[in-house]
């Protein structure tokens, strides 16, 4: 048995004993994703299970923060093949994370590792670049929550309403 399916059996554990998932399960179910390295079969179901997870959040009341964002940046980088698809998710969770306030240098890193310097341009906005930019360099409005403190105060307010 793989991982994925370790991890979905744990959720149906939670389940059937009256467990509510959290932003911290639905982040350890898509970093597990990321990890997945075996057959072509077993990273396509890894891919369609963090998406239906990621997808999943919203109508679930939960929100992602920066843990999500990053792991589905991996996730991308590792589980989606085609060059094209990959842009367009790229694309959409680095629009996503900048609407939310939680772009991060992981997630700049990954994109920069994996597109071209003009996809980053055509991704970020950000004029053509040698080297991977730093999240200072970035308009104030894409990364202003985006600090290393965001991520701690986040665990902080998870400690504090239960849901670590």
């Amino acid at each position: 048995q793989d991982r994925v399916s370790d991890v979905l059996s744990l959720f149906e554990k939670m389940e059937e004993q009256g467990i509510k998932p959290n932003r911290v399960t639905f982040n350890i179910l898509i970093k597990t994703c990321a990890s997945v390295f075996e057959s072509e079969d077993a990273k396509k179901n890894a891919l369609q299970v963090a998406i239906s997870a990621f997808n999943s959040l919203e109508s679930l009341g939960i929100s992602a923060d920066s843990i999500t964002y990053t792991s589905m940046a991996n996730v991308i980088k590792h589980l989606v093949n085609h060059p094209d698809e990959k842009l367009n998710a790229f694309k959409g969770i680095f629009m996503r994370s900048c609407e939310h306030g939680f772009l991060n240098q992981h997630i700049i890193n990954v994109m920069a590792e994996c597109t071209t310097a003009e996809q980053f341009q055509a991704i970020t906005g950000m004029s053509s670049i040698e080297t991977v930019p730093s999240i200072d360099t970035f308009p104030s409005e894409w990364s202003a929550f985006a600090t290393v403190d965001h991520t701690a105060q986040a665990r902080q307010a998870n400690h504090a309403d239960g849901t670590n």
